[in-house]
């Protein structure tokens, strides 16, 4: 595994890996972004191409690419490895997380079965070409149909070679009076693939005209979250961050239909509101984000609520509401392209939508209207956190009611800017300070090999990590980060090293070693002085109980060890 890892981490550049999920920007020799793991406005999220890692100062997240896919696909180690080995042609033993894994086989299979059924089902066929989706189209998205008749899911069970408990486990295939059958039988089935393009789950369309309920998804899984996963994503999010904008649209056929005439900044939320989990995978893309709805009542409420985790999140929220109950599917191919491009070119942010349908709805020319404007818009309001942005809504609602922009300071609950939580890091900053000089200089380590004075170490974790590192030097005459954070299995001391390695780069070997020099001095003396303290203790314990032999023996050992501190500390 070892050399694998080795293999694959001299082939990676991080730079490219990292990219493919998130928006960098060079920052001196480094690149910074938008942590994926945690809230936060501020880029803290840092990539060394230097030393192949990369490290957020907010959350604490660190380590090379292989952790980040790990983490950020919610992977095991070894899919993880497996996942890059496989992108970057390294061969690898095959292995990983039997469950998760499988899961994956099956629902690879499921998806070729389905594939396979639309084939020999006519009316499956004419029904998706009345909806527009041509032979292209199908293949392109691997669109299927589950064929309601038993005997064939159970032939294609048997001949899978994968247990038939797995596919029970994934939730589409169940068992009822002894009898396997699918959920999905009758429908129209799409896949779901994650951004590797391995497929985590289904959507089934009924194609009866009345038939309840219209779409259903895959159970949640090891895999699969419908809160989490935006279908497309896979096939579009290099072009949301080269157009740096997404929209999203409610589903699976909208998607389709607008991919297929040419729109590629495009996501699909899979029957549900857009979710926080949604939105921050998004954010690893693009700061604009655009949802594109039928302009009910319904619509624009469920918008609404965005506002704030779009306040939070720091990202541009629009709307595009289409005309006359269409949906982006039926817009696009009654109207076509064109349409959708005037149509978009008319998004306003989410909150202006709200002051015009609100208006309309109710008025502003009476003084009951521009009262009941004022309540319905400023909680949304007091939800921006940008001051400017903030204080242009206010002075448009004062223009628009005619009261004065000072009134609103009641409702402002703007919060109180302040230094951070918590005070300082609790790890040990001077030790902090000397693992960044090694690993800034691992030459450095040949100073202190074999020298007793990292026992003087009394931070354990500082000396566990010191050990490490002179272990690893001795051994290949290096020290790469990239490697040696694996040599690590403590998550406390892995989030240490990654925090040092951004640390003092700017020091010159001169700083470096005086750094190291006057730590080891500083900790030999404190040891020296523990001791002293010791002795003093043990003699007055032998002075007590009236052992000259022992007092003796002990002055002249606390002469020794005065000896030393002033021929070296005085």
């Amino acid at each position: 595994m070892k050399s694998t890892l080795e293999e694959l981490l001299a082939r990676i550049n991080i730079l490219d890996v990292v990219s493919q999920y998130i928006k960098l920007r060079k920052a001196g020799k480094d690149y910074i972004g938008l942590c994926p793991f945690h809230k936060e406005k501020t880029p803290s999220f840092t990539v060394s191409t230097e030393k192949q890692i990369y490290y957020c100062f907010g959350c604490r997240e660190g380590g090379n690419a292989v952790n980040f896919v790990m983490k950020y696909e919610n992977l095991s180690f070894r899919e993880a490895l497996e996942s890059l080995a496989k992108e970057y042609g390294v061969e690898i033993r095959s292995g990983g997380d039997p469950r998760r894994a499988s899961h994956f086989d099956a629902l690879a299979k499921l998806s070729e079965y389905y594939f396979d059924c639309l084939k020999n089902s006519r009316a499956t066929l004419q029904y998706l070409s009345r909806r527009g989706i041509d032979e292209e189209t199908i293949k392109e998205f691997r669109i299927g149909y589950s064929d309601p008749s038993g005997n064939r899911l159970k032939a294609f069970l048997k001949g899978s070679g994968i247990p038939n408990d797995v596919y029970l486990s994934t939730g589409i295939v169940r068992m009822k009076d002894r009898d396997l059958y699918d959920m999905f039988r009758g429908r129209v089935v799409i896949p779901i693939l994650d951004v590797n393009k391995k497929v985590i789950g289904f959507g089934g369309r009924t194609m009866e005209k009345d038939g309840v309920p219209k779409y259903i998804n895959s159970p949640e899984s090891s895999v699969f979250s419908k809160r989490i996963a935006l279908f497309g994503i896979d096939k579009t999010r290099k072009h949301i961050a080269e157009q740096n904008e997404a929209f999203i649209v409610e589903g699976y056929f909208d998607f389709i239909s607008l991919y297929r005439h040419g729109f590629r900044n495009i996501v699909a939320t899979l029957g549900t509101s857009v979710t926080e989990q949604q939105v921050s995978k998004l954010r690893n893309y693009t700061n604009n984000v655009s949802l594109m709805l039928d302009g009910d009542e319904a619509g624009i409420k469920s918008a609404l609520r965005l506002i704030g985790m779009f306040a939070e999140m720091d990202l541009n929220g629009a709307m595009v509401l289409l005309p006359g109950g269409h949906d982006p599917d039926s817009f696009v191919r009654k109207e076509g392209v064109e349409a959708v491009r005037d149509v978009v070119r008319t998004k306003k942010p989410i909150l202006d939508y709200y002051f015009d349908y609100h208006m309309k709805k109710e008025g502003i020319k009476t003084l009951e209207g521009k009262q009941s404007l004022i309540k319905a818009v400023m909680p949304y309001i007091e939800m921006i956190n940008d001051g400017v942005k903030k204080r242009l809504y206010i002075k448009r609602l004062s223009e628009l009611t005619g009261v004065e922009e000072g009134y609103f300071a009641l409702y402002d609950r703007e919060k109180e800017i302040g230094a951070p939580q918590g005070g300082a890091d609790p790890v040990n900053i001077i030790g902090k300070r000397v693992v960044s000089a090694f690993i800034h200089n691992p030459d450095l380590l040949e100073l202190f090999k074999g020298k007793e004075v990292i026992e003087y170490v009394r931070d354990e974790n500082v000396k566990e990590i010191l050990v490490k590192m002179l272990d690893s030097y001795a051994e290949t005459k290096q020290l790469e980060m990239k490697s040696f954070i694996e040599v690590l299995e403590k998550e406390e001391l892995k989030g240490f090293v990654l925090s040092a390695a951004f640390d003092g780069a700017e020091s010159d070997d001169e700083e470096l070693k005086t750094i190291l020099s006057d730590y080891f001095k500083h900790l030999k003396k404190q040891f020296i002085k523990d001791e002293s303290k010791k002795i003093t203790e043990q003699l007055s314990e032998a002075e007590k109980r009236g052992d000259e032999g022992a007092v003796m023996e002990l002055l002249e050992k606390k002469r020794q060890v005065l000896t030393v501190i002033k021929n070296n500390f005085l």
